[in-house]
């Protein structure tokens, strides 16, 4: 199997947020009970204080499954390389909007443990709260070569054969895993749009909104570039799709016209279930990481992709 970092490379973002909340002792929770502030833990600050820092968290990681691609080994995302320069630029958007929000919070961080001491009372311990807050914070991102040791390597053959043998394992395991995982969101696009399109209990049209339409055409715009391995199984779903859908702008179209809107449901609906049956097809398989110890080298570097890119590591 072709090597796949020819065409794409390996991202890991690691992300932390202080979680604000300490594990009370079982005597203090039969005492107590469960209050706001109270369940099973204590909270040290008002959760929304942290809010806004998660957020964007969560922001980052879903632009990343909706730009990249799910790769088998934890922590690790599989970027094409046609969309490299667009990933770096948001998730530097992300992290400067990640640390403004830290910033935020942390200027009122004395505060908020005073307000916190007059409400947890006895259960107040000054040592819970950390001196030096925006140490318990990071946002950062590295790229990442996987790769094995060349013919020429101080290895002796059985051990580079063995090593060759786990890396084509693994492109394998990635080719499924990318495969799998652009049909299921194809799937769950297409699920959605079946369930708005149908009446609901009371026999009424659902509400329908943009984001129907904006969520399946957002993956048509991003779909040849997470199309690594070339399915034209998907491909061709894809075209029938956007046959289906042609030339509706908005869900008003779908909301004051019944014949459209029962012709689009049925003939969504035929393609969920020829996507599912596909789904269904794949082989699957599932990598044991204490079975195949592939190294990482981080000799991919942002220089190598665009001038002075700066990458936290």
């Amino acid at each position: 199997m072709e090597n796949i970092f020819r065409q794409s490379c390996l991202l890991q973002l690691k992300t932390s947020c202080w979680t604000g909340s300490k594990a009370l002792e079982p005597t203090a929770l039969e005492r107590l009970g469960d209050s706001d502030w109270l369940r099973g833990k204590k909270h040290l600050v008002d959760p929304e204080h942290l809010g806004p820092i998660k957020t964007v968290t969560q922001k980052a990681r879903k632009f990343l499954s909706k730009n990249a691609l799910p790769f088998p080994l934890a922590s690790l995302t599989l970027v094409p390389k046609d969309s490299i320069h667009f990933v770096e630029e948001n998730l530097q958007e992300f992290e400067r909007e990640y640390w403004e929000s830290v910033s935020a919070f942390t200027s009122q961080y004395e505060q908020a443990r005073e307000d916190a001491k007059t409400i947890l009372g006895h259960l107040f311990r000054d040592t819970d709260y950390p001196v030096n807050i925006r140490d318990k914070f990071r946002f950062e991102w590295r790229y990442v070569i996987l790769d094995i040791p060349n013919e020429a390597s101080v290895l002796p053959p059985e051990i580079y054969e063995r090593e060759k043998e786990k890396f084509q394992y693994l492109m394998e395991e990635t080719r499924e895993t990318a495969l799998l995982a652009l049909r299921e969101e194809f799937a769950e696009i297409i699920g959605h749009m079946v369930d708005r399109l149908s009446n609901g209990e009371d026999g009424k049209p659902k509400i329908l909104r943009s984001s129907m339409i904006d969520n399946l055409t957002e993956f048509f715009a991003t779909f040849e570039e997470r199309n690594l391995f070339n399915d034209d199984e998907l491909r061709e779903m894809i075209e029938n799709a956007k046959e289906i859908v042609n030339d509706i702008r908005s869900p008003y179209a779908l909301k004051y016209n019944d014949a459209l809107r029962q012709r689009v449901a049925e003939d969504m609906a035929r393609l969920k279930a020829v996507v599912d049956d596909s789904i269904e097809e794949l082989p699957r398989r599932r990598i044991r990481m204490e079975d195949h110890n592939i190294p990482l080298s981080d000799n991919f570097s942002p220089r190598n992709i665009r001038g002075e890119v700066q990458v936290a590591a």
